[in-house]
C-alpha cells in the first residue's frame, strides 16, 4: 500500500499556500463577475466572445505563475534529475486518465444515461465562464486548445492540488482525496450560483473528479507537481485532437 500511496514531501511553503487564496476569489468571482462587461455587444458572437473564454484561461495562468512560479522551478529541478522516471509516470497517469474517462462514459452510455452534458466539460478546465470546454474547442481549434492544454492545466494544478492536496497529503493521504472531491465543487457550486443549470454543472464536475483524484495520485507518487500537470495538458490535448476530428 506505501508503494502505490508513498508518503508525500513536496508540498508548497505555507507563504505560498497562503498566497493561492485571493488568487481563489480573483479566479471563481471577481473575473467571472466582471466578465459580462468586457464581453459587452459580443455574446452572440460566438467566435468572438470565445476569445474572451480563452484570455480568462490564459490570465489565469499567468496570475499563478507570477504568485507560484519559485515552487515550480524548485520543483522541475527535480524533474531534471531524472527526467525519464517522470515521463514514465506521466504516461501511466495520462493512460489511466484516458482509460477511466472512456470506460465511465462507455458504461453511462451503456445504461441509457444521456452524456451530453459531460461531454460539454472536457478537456477539463479549472471554470468555464462563457463557453464549455467543447464549445470552444470547436469554435477555435488552434487556439482553444493551446489554452486547456498549456494554460488551464497549470490553473488546475495551482489552485487545487497545491493548496488542497499537497499540504493534507503530507500528514493524511486519505483526508487529502476526500478534500480534492470537496474543493474542486466550490467552483461548480459558484457556477451554480450564477448561472443556475445545477443539473449541467454537476454532470460536469462529476466527469472532471476522476481526473483530478488521478492527477493527485500522480502528485502523490511522484512527489512533483510537474507530473499532474504535464499528464493534464496531455490529457487535454488528446481530448481536443479528439473534438477536432469529430467537429470537424
Amino acid at each position: 500500500m506505501d508503494k502505490l500511496f508513498p508518503s508525500m514531501c513536496s508540498k508548497p511553503e505555507k507563504g505560498k499556500i497562503i498566497a493561492i487564496i485571493p488568487c481563489w476569489f480573483w479566479v471563481f468571482v471577481l473575473f467571472p463577475m466582471f466578465m459580462p462587461f468586457l464581453g459587452l455587444g459580443l455574446w452572440e458572437q460566438w467566435e468572438l466572445s470565445a476569445w474572451l473564454e480563452i484570455g480568462y484561461h490564459v490570465a489565469n495562468a499567468v496570475l499563478l505563475l507570477f504568485v507560484m512560479g519559485s515552487y515550480l522551478k524548485d520543483e522541475w529541478f527535480m524533474v531534471s534529475t531524472d527526467i525519464r522516471y517522470y515521463l514514465n509516470h506521466v504516461a501511466i497517469t495520462v493512460g489511466l486518465m484516458a482509460g477511466t474517462e472512456l470506460a465511465i462514459l462507455r458504461a453511462l452510455s451503456l445504461f441509457g444515461v444521456d452524456i451530453g452534458y459531460m461531454l460539454e466539460g472536457l478537456p477539463i478546465v479549472e471554470m468555464f465562464v462563457s463557453h464549455t470546454p467543447l464549445f470552444l474547442i470547436t469554435l477555435q481549434p488552434i487556439f482553444g486548445t493551446i489554452s486547456l492544454s498549456i494554460f488551464a492545466p497549470v490553473s488546475i494544478c495551482l489552485l487545487f492540488y497545491c493548496l488542497g492536496f499537497a499540504p493534507i497529503c503530507y500528514k493524511k493521504t486519505w483526508l487529502a482525496y476526500v478534500c480534492i472531491a470537496v474543493i474542486t465543487l466550490i467552483p461548480p457550486t459558484i457556477n451554480i450560483l450564477w448561472r443556475g443549470q445545477a443539473e449541467f454543472v454537476l454532470n460536469i464536475y462529476f466527469i472532471h473528479l476522476p481526473l483530478h483524484l488521478l492527477a493527485c495520485w500522480s502528485y502523490q507518487k511522484t512527489d512533483n507537481v510537474w507530473t499532474p500537470m504535464v499528464s493534464l495538458a496531455i490529457t487535454n490535448l488528446l481530448a481536443s485532437s479528439a473534438i477536432i476530428y469529430l467537429y470537424r
